[in-house]
């Protein structure tokens, strides 16, 4: 038989059934390429489907993470604000130089406390500048602050039971521990980091069991003993899973904890082996000074934590 070759194109092939000694050969390829479309054609209705149920199951996946996410309102600096009526409940003493104060509010005031971090605004009367407060309370309960007892708080740090102020609805993101960079880490370690009264949204997160399951340490850092506000708390935060590190920058010879800076000792942790951070799952809650901030974002660049899972309350 004549060996020939041919171009597969269809008007070679209608070329080629013209030739005498090529009848066959053209059958059997008319029949290939017609079971070829027919697979192929299946092939890509399977792979179609397949995908067309990937992408539904994904959209699933994403719709359902978001609902199981806390909707919080985000209203502070710079948004149009309603004042309503509140009272002064209590105005206690909580250390050195720090008052715990309980208001007495309205459901609008309260109703939107959804997460520990959260604040709120008051002022004496309504011709004052409002003042920012974070809750020291979990939510579900009364409001309560921790508020240093400075010149320009004297209005409501000297304030009296049954004392009348203005108070806006409570406002901000706070503390977001379902975020998405913890939840794509899967963050099942968290460290806290508070001076002063930025010990009050910790106070809220931990009692609100916002992180009830995962291995917890608090650095918390004041300038004396005497001004650790909540050290009555402790030993209940520490049944709660949370490790508590004292530090004092400036105590008495008696005090036999940590000295420092919180940044500070949580370095002298991380280099001499007492650590307590896996990078790969580890998040942060920070309240403080700025400076305080920095310092600790610098040291967990430094460890491989990312910047977006160490959270601010605002």
């Amino acid at each position: 038989m004549e060996a020939f070759a041919v171009p597969i194109g269809s008007s070679s092939v209608r070329a080629l059934s013209r030739h005498p000694s090529a009848t066959a050969t053209v059958s059997c390829f008319e029949s290939w390429r017609t079971s070829s479309r027919a697979l192929f054609g299946a092939g890509r209705q399977a792979l179609a489907g397949t995908i067309g149920a990937v992408t539904f199951s994904l959209t699933r996946l994403v719709r359902a993470r978001r609902a199981r996410r806390p909707r919080v309102p985000r209203r502070g600096w710079g948004d149009d604000v309603k004042f309503f009526d509140g009272s002064v409940k209590s105005n206690v003493e909580a250390a050195n130089g720090l008052r715990l104060i309980t208001l007495e509010a309205p459901a609008e005031v309260a109703e939107p406390y959804k997460r520990g971090g959260q604040f709120l605004q008051a002022k004496a009367d309504d011709e004052s500048k409002p003042s920012f407060y974070a809750i020291s309370s979990a939510p579900g309960g009364s409001l309560e602050f921790l508020i240093k007892d400075v010149p320009s708080n004297d209005w409501i740090t000297g304030s009296s039971t049954g004392d009348v102020l203005k108070v806006s609805p409570v406002m901000g993101k706070g503390f977001d521990t379902s975020c998405q960079a913890w939840e794509e880490a899967d963050v099942n370690q968290v460290s806290l980091f508070a001076t002063g009264s930025g010990v009050a949204p910790m106070r809220a997160v931990i009692e609100s069991k916002a992180l009830a399951g995962k291995a917890c340490r608090m650095y918390y850092g004041a300038r004396e003993e005497s001004s650790m506000a909540y050290a009555d708390r402790f030993d209940e935060w520490r049944r709660a899973g949370v490790e508590i590190v004292p530090v004092l920058s400036q105590g008495a010879e008696a005090w036999t904890g940590r000295r420092g800076y919180v940044q500070e000792v949580m370095r002298e942790d991380e280099e001499r082996g007492e650590g307590f951070v896996l990078s790969a799952n580890h998040g942060a809650l920070l309240c403080g000074q700025k400076d305080m901030v920095a310092a600790v974002r610098q040291v967990y660049e430094e460890l491989g934590v990312p910047e977006e899972r160490t959270l601010l309350n605002f």
